[in-house]
């Protein structure tokens, strides 16, 4: 009955198509993940540096500004302090402030190395982190094109075998595509090879009338365990050797 190896046919490139579909999901649920904020942690690291970057730098300014400012100062006081001479309350109350400032500068120009090498340190991450960014997006982009074009593929490959499918299902006679398509609505395959005497999907061996009923070639049977479409698998050798040879 030509129209068994009709059959397994349909089922294999139904179950090819089922395969192509769920590679299709695997690859859209990849494509999400790239099109995600899976980079947004290191863009964020990276904009938070360049806050504090700009943070420091507007601290370490504004200190550089009041160390020049008590410098201008400390010339002004020791000016003074030699001109007046002598121990009045004034020169001891400008020597006080000359203390306090200097001090006050020494504290500055201490607070300005750790700017420097704060933002130094800020700097080197931001270059780090800005170029693994840049080497991750770029792969990132490289697996999108490559899901891109496989997506591509599928869909090609997909319609081939859907026209196929097509094909095979208005050669099939309308009364073993009900028996097909119940059995697929159980979600089972369709078509068992007979292997020996035994179903080959669920294993159970066959009476000699079912047997018997494939060996004559006019008949289709079904398995009396699982009630899937037997099919005896010398005819699928003889299909596969068919496909082969083309």
């Amino acid at each position: 009955m030509d129209f068994l190896k009709q059959m397994w046919q349909l089922q294999q490139v139904e179950v090819e198509m089922v395969r192509l579909r769920k590679e299709w999901d695997h690859i859209k649920e990849l494509a999400a993940r790239e099109s995600r904020s899976d980079l947004d942690a290191i863009r964020s690291g990276i904009e938070k540096a360049r806050e504090q970057w700009q943070s420091i730098k507007e601290e370490y300014d504004a200190a550089v500004q009041e160390t020049q400012s008590i410098g201008n100062k400390l010339v002004q006081h020791e000016e003074q302090l030699y001109q007046q001479g002598g121990q009045s309350k004034e020169l001891l109350s400008l020597q006080q402030k000359i203390s306090e400032l200097e001090k006050r500068k020494a504290y500055l120009e201490e607070k300005q190395l750790g700017h420097i090498n704060r933002l130094d340190e800020l700097e080197q991450r931001i270059a780090n982190e800005t170029l693994r960014l840049q080497r991750l997006e770029e792969q990132s982009r490289s697996r999108s094109a490559r899901l891109a074009e496989r997506q591509k593929e599928i869909k090609s490959e997909y319609g081939k075998w859907k026209e196929q499918r097509e094909e095979l299902r208005g050669e099939i006679p309308g009364y073993m595509l009900d028996i097909y398509n119940d059995l697929v609505a159980q979600k089972k395959r369709p078509m068992a090879l007979l292997k020996n005497a035994n179903c080959g999907a669920c294993g159970i061996e066959q009476s000699v009338l079912n047997v018997n009923a494939l060996k004559k070639g006019n008949q289709y049977t079904r398995c009396s365990s699982c009630g899937r479409i037997l099919v005896p698998q010398q005819q699928v050798a003889d299909l596969l050797k068919e496909e082969s040879d083309e």
